[in-house]
């Protein structure tokens, strides 16, 4: 059975129809999510995500009933946010203006400081003093090109901070697209599935020495903290990985849940002491199975020494690891 990739924060009816609670498996590098939905009068909308993968979406009849249509349809964006957004982007333009003329008198006094620096000075009957004019021209300058940088400074912060809104607005406006669904029955019941990126588990591993030629080695899963699905699991493989395959899906209760263990020999293994003592081992993968990419710590007799990026390593191969040295 093929196992698809998915996403998180999907389905909220939009019509007379009540849904389950979702299950959420995340791989590697996405998620496939599905819930389930019972119909009214034989029809339901199921909400899709915004960024929901094309031909991704799976519709699966439960029980006693079957699928006659379904058809994807956008849903209208709210029109709550379009006086916010017309007057976000009208002050992000008078901004873009504000910035580009303090830039100009910006470098305008810079320019007239070089100037005054560098001119020969000349005592004349209406200059008697060049140097004290000279001095005060300058600082005239000066203040002058920080009171520019200053007020571009504080422009350029208010752009960003109107820039950022105005991507909330478009997210928020963006309602994505439904899943318009039509059975056989009445209330027929459906479970609906579909996919995205940006959502995905990291594999965080425990690394346990004692002197003892092996480690015990523990997989935990550290999930996003977007996710608050009533039921998730985990499966060590990427997308293209799980085609054509039959991975094991290790349910997840918490984050950094333990969903693995081995223990793996060594072909090295030392403490190398000091102010910080760090570990410096290499780690042979005889756990029958590929252990991929994250993060991983070391404890030494029971110590914690730190943290560092796991490469991943094949099975059957061997990995050179070092947790804890200062740079």
């Amino acid at each position: 059975m093929k196992i698809l990739l998915g996403a998180l924060i999907l389905l909220m009816s939009c019509r007379p129809v009540s849904a389950g609670a979702e299950s959420l498996i995340l791989f590697l590098d996405g998620a496939r999510i599905e819930k389930e939905f019972v119909a009214r009068k034989g029809y339901l909308e199921a909400p899709l995500p915004a960024k929901a993968l094309p031909d991704s979406l799976r519709v699966r009849p439960v029980g006693d009933v079957s699928v006659l249509r379904v058809q994807v349809a956008p849903i209208p964006p709210e029109r709550r946010h379009d006086k916010e957004f017309a007057a976000l982007e009208e002050r992000r333009a008078s901004l873009l203006d504000r910035v580009k003329v303090l830039e100009e008198r910006e470098a305008l006094f810079k320019a007239a400081v070089k100037s005054q620096s560098s001119r020969a000075l000349r005592r004349t009957k209406n200059n008697p003093d060049p140097l004290e004019t000279a001095r005060k021209g300058t600082n005239f300058a000066l203040a002058q090109m920080e009171s520019a940088h200053a007020a571009r400074r504080k422009a350029e912060k208010e752009l960003s901070g109107v820039e950022a809104r105005l991507a909330a607005v478009r997210k928020e406006s963006d309602a994505g697209s439904a899943a318009r669904i039509w059975l056989s029955r009445a209330d027929g019941r459906v479970r609906v599935s579909c996919l995205v990126s940006g959502i995905s588990w990291t594999p965080w591993y425990d690394f346990r020495l004692t002197g003892s030629g092996s480690a015990e080695t523990i997989m935990r899963a550290k999930l996003p903290s977007s996710v608050r699905s009533a039921s998730v699991s985990v499966v060590p493989l990427s997308l293209a990985d799980a085609f054509d395959a039959d991975p094991v899906l290790y349910p997840v209760s918490a984050d950094l849940a333990s969903i693995a263990s081995f223990r793996l020999p060594l072909t090295q293994e030392s403490l190398t002491r000091g102010p910080v003592p760090f570990l410096s081992f290499t780690i042979s993968n005889s756990s029958g199975k590929t252990l991929p990419e994250g993060e991983a710590c070391g404890y030494w007799q029971g110590e914690y020494l730190g943290r560092t990026h796991f490469k991943g390593c094949r099975a059957g191969e061997s990995l050179a690891m070092v947790i804890g040295r200062q740079p």
